[in-house]
């Protein structure tokens, strides 16, 4: 069972930390040079690429044109239909639109779509699941972290639709802990994660091992700032790799 993991980074080490499998956040690709010249490389070589709508860290997915504009010029594997965070009914209706607008041309070109079930509790996600689940014109699902506190878990989420999910699943994201993973990944429908979490935890002078000293840093800090690569930021995502790929911790220090 192959796991794939994304490393979500500043955009002056995508170079250093990518790995071949990515998450393209449509706002970025928009407003940086480099952050698209760095992706339609990727491309052009092969990688496999997921076109996020920016709902994650604007709360509510861009506008269809921009998502349009970008998987048009980029040619992702996947693109996300647009999403509101908690949100059941704006994110069915927006779903169910855009898969009427665009789910022909995009598979006609071969790239697939993502949906992200939302809900303002775990039932409401959970019906929203239930409706993209069944969905055809749907090729994968995401699990975003924003439902971890909800479940206590993310990986009760994935208990809750195991019996039932015959779409691959990507998580979105990760919450405080990265050693959640070692049960997610558990699930042989997720496939695959994103997440800052290594870097970030980097930047704050923690190792994934120190999870709950962790703070919150904005949105958008690996996007406007020019970090340095450090060695504890490339233990971080060496071992946060290790964790998802393999269940496998390389700190020998997990609280």
């Amino acid at each position: 069972m192959i796991k794939r993991v994304a490393v979500v980074s500043p955009v002056n080490l995508l170079e250093k930390y990518s790995t071949d499998f990515h998450i393209v956040l449509t706002q970025y690709y928009l407003n940086s040079k480099a952050y698209r010249d760095f992706y339609l490389e990727r491309r052009a070589a092969g990688d496999f690429i997921i076109l996020d709508n920016g709902a994650a860290e604007l709360k509510a997915a861009m506008d269809n044109f921009y998502i349009q504009e970008v998987w048009s010029d980029l040619q992702p594997s996947i693109v996300v239909a647009p999403d509101t965070i908690y949100n059941k009914y704006l994110t069915i209706t927006d779903t169910m639109n855009f898969l009427a607008q665009w789910s022909e041309k995009l598979h006609d070109k071969g790239i697939r779509i993502m949906a992200v079930p939302q809900g303002t509790d775990a039932k409401e996600w959970f019906e929203c699941y239930k409706v993209f689940n069944a969905e055809p014109r749907i090729d994968w699902l995401g699990i975003s972290m924003f439902y971890t506190p909800k479940f206590s878990k993310r990986s009760k989420a994935l208990e809750l639709i195991a019996p039932t999910v015959h779409k691959p699943c990507h998580l979105l994201g990760l919450w405080n802990n990265p050693y959640d993973l070692l049960e997610d990944r558990e699930f042989n429908f997720v496939m695959s994660i994103d997440t800052a979490k290594s870097v970030e935890f980097a930047l704050e002078g923690l190792t994934l091992a120190d999870w709950a000293k962790h703070r919150h840093i904005d949105d958008d800090w690996y996007f406007l700032t020019n970090h340095l690569s450090t060695s504890l930021m490339t233990k971080n995502v060496d071992d946060y790799v290790r964790l998802f790929k393999e269940g496998k911790d390389g700190s020998n220090n997990k609280t």
